[in-house]
């Protein structure tokens, strides 16, 4: 549970940092390092989310 919270902020944390480099950045390069830090903090963040909730319980 705590290793669960723990990235979560982690996965937050990035997304913010990548969101504050791809906002200041001059080159190309910064700006994807950017926006590839604030995917992969937003894909972290959907995958620990997914996990909490068991497949094929959804009932339609």
């Amino acid at each position: 549970m705590i290793g669960n919270v723990s990235l979560r902020l982690l996965g937050v944390v990035l997304g913010f940092v990548g969101l504050f480099l791809a906002a200041g950045a001059k080159d190309l390069g910064m700006f994807l390092g950017g926006m590839l830090f604030c995917l992969f903090g937003v894909a972290l963040n959907f995958w620990l989310i997914a996990q909490d909730y068991p497949h094929g319980t959804q009932r339609v």
